[in-house]
């Protein structure tokens, strides 16, 4: 019974665990190939986002730059326009105290021709 179980097993099972064996082998070939074009995209991801992130800073600095010299610029026109307003005020006041005399000189003329013609 024992040897009619061994033939058995040697003429039936045996030859399709070696063909389950073999598929599996040709599966895990197949996997490790898999692997293999997995990681090749994981570093040509991992390159790309690396120059991506390289880019960025560079762009980062770049807009801090920029920031900085606009803030700078703001400010030297601010300081030009509050210099021009102190100097446009003060011509302005000299201008309108000119005016204040002149016009009291005229006020003056005029109330001594009004009294003049009385």
């Amino acid at each position: 019974m024992i040897d009619e179980i061994r033939e058995l097993f040697q003429t039936f099972i045996a030859p399709q665990l070696e063909g389950i064996k073999g598929e599996l082998k040709a599966v895990n070939t197949r996997i490790d190939a898999l692997d293999s074009k997995i990681d090749a995209v994981d570093s040509k991801f991992e390159s790309k986002f690396d120059a991506l992130t390289l880019s960025i800073g560079f762009l980062d600095g770049k807009i801090e730059s920029f920031r900085r010299e606009l803030s700078a610029e703001i400010r030297r026109v601010e300081e030009t326009l509050s210099a021009d307003f102190v100097r446009i005020e003060s011509n302005v006041d000299v201008r309108l105290v000119a005016m204040d005399r002149g016009m009291e000189s005229l006020r003056r003329e005029l109330l001594a021709e009004i009294r003049a013609a009385r």
